[in-house]
């Protein structure tokens, strides 16, 4: 079925013979309209906001009926990953801040582990002194090519303090993509009031782990089904380099801003 068949059978007047716009009622009101002349009464303007908005509804509603569904099936990478973390024990977060260190060659004395948390068999350690950061993660599920795991890092400056309702960051980092597929990481300083983060990438509702005015998460790439889901998620409506994230405060209160609000390097 071509693209053109799915459309039209979506059109509410697909069974409108097509003859009837030439019958003597449709070309006597066809004169009738033509031969009447301009109202006297002004046209209001148009706003042209309103009308963008309602085409750009129209659009998506019409792609998704044809297109749908965007995001692919979960694959392998969502079999060792979970939305929500757990705390690492203290073994497990001194050998991963060991590591950490030495993948991103920052001295650990300097560097202090500031969250450490386990997702399946993922594991994400952020760690940071007084004007740095580094980040890694890694699986510790063996595999042919990497018999410890495969490994993400990364190092550079640390994000400046945010306001108390607020989070400061240096980004969403995209991974290269190793055998488990491209991954997604964000971590940073959260304001003293904030106690809880959740950001919405891909479809997925994703807790962040928030301890110590720190916060981290990481998720695995959906890999979309097609050209229009491709779009959709390199445009920012489902993309995970700029997710939406849901802030919660200390006083029940909660706002929902784009994490990009919150880099400091725009």
């Amino acid at each position: 079925m071509t693209l053109d068949d799915q459309l039209r059978r979506h059109d509410p007047a697909r069974d409108v013979p097509d003859d009837l716009a030439r019958s003597p009622r449709a070309m006597a009101t066809l004169a009738r309209v033509t031969a009447t002349g301009p109202s006297a009464t002004p046209l209001r303007p148009v706003r042209r906001t309103h009308a963008a908005r309602y085409a750009l509804v129209a659009v998506v509603a019409v792609a998704g009926l044809v297109v749908a569904p965007i995001l692919g099936a979960d694959d392998a990478a969502f079999a060792t990953w979970d939305a929500d973390p757990r705390p690492a024990t203290a073994q497990e977060a001194a050998r991963y801040a060991k590591e950490c260190a030495g993948w991103t060659r920052v001295p650990l004395g300097d560097y202090q582990p500031q969250v450490v948390e386990v997702r399946g068999s993922w594991v994400m350690t952020y760690l940071a002194s007084a004007d740095g950061e580094a980040q890694c993660l890694r699986s510790t599920a063996p595999s042919p090519d990497f018999v410890d795991g495969e490994n993400e890092s990364m190092s550079g400056p640390l994000a400046e303090t945010p306001p108390a309702d607020g989070l400061a960051t240096i980004g969403v980092l995209k991974t290269s993509g190793g055998l488990s597929s491209t991954q997604f990481m964000v971590a940073g300083k959260a304001g003293s009031k904030v106690t809880g983060v959740v950001f919405e990438a891909q479809g997925r509702r994703v807790r962040a782990t928030v301890t110590n005015g720190r916060f981290t998460a990481w998720w695995p790439q959906r890999e979309p089904d097609n050209l229009w889901g491709l779009l959709m998620d390199e445009t920012g409506f489902n993309g995970s380099t700029n997710p939406r994230v849901s802030i919660t405060l200390s006083d029940g209160t909660s706002h929902t801003e784009r994490i990009r609000d919150y880099d400091v390097n725009y």
